[in-house]
C-alpha cells in the first residue's frame, strides 16, 4: 500500500494533515491501516505546520517556558532528584509564609472588625445621650 495524507478538518476550523500508512500484518494475515498526524494546514500558504511533540520546537508558534535567568536543567537523575528536593523545600518554605501571613490578615481583620463593634456602641450610646435629653 501507499503511504499518503489525508486532510481532516475539524468543527472548530483546524485541517489537520494525517499521513496513512498501509502495511500488511504477515501473522494475522490481514492489512493493517495507521493514521500518524503530520501537522496543521496554514490556511493562508496551505503548508503544514508540524505540530507533533517532537517537532514542538520547530514550530513558529513556540515559546521557551519562563526559567530563572541562568536556570539549567540537571540531566543526570542524581542531579534532578537534588532539584526536586529543593523545589520540595522551597514549597514548603512558601507554604509556611502563606500560613503567617494568613494569620495576619486574620489578627487585623479581628482588630477591624473589635474597632468598628467599638465605634458602634460609642455612636449608639451617643445617641442614646442625646435622645435621654
Amino acid at each position: 500500500m501507499a503511504n499518503n495524507i489525508t486532510y481532516v478538518k475539524q468543527k472548530s476550523g483546524v485541517i489537520y494533515a494525517y499521513e496513512n500508512l498501509g502495511t500488511w500484518d504477515k501473522v494475522n494475515k490481514k492489512p493493517i491501516c495507521r493514521r500518524r498526524l503530520i501537522g496543521k494546514v496554514d490556511p493562508v500558504t496551505k503548508e503544514i505546520v508540524p505540530t507533533d511533540q517532537r517537532n514542538k520546537s520547530q514550530s513558529p508558534d513556540y515559546v521557551q517556558p519562563p526559567y530563572e535567568k541562568g536556570y539549567e536543567m540537571p540531566t543526570t537523575l542524581a542531579g534532578r532528584k537534588k532539584e526536586i528536593l529543593r523545589l520540595l523545600k522551597e514549597n514548603y518554605e512558601h507554604k509556611q509564609k502563606i500560613e503567617e501571613l494568613e494569620k495576619k490578615i486574620a489578627e487585623a481583620t479581628a482588630k477591624t472588625e473589635a474597632a468598628e463593634t467599638v465605634e458602634k456602641n460609642e455612636t449608639a450610646e451617643t445617641a442614646n445621650c442625646l435622645s435621654a435629653e
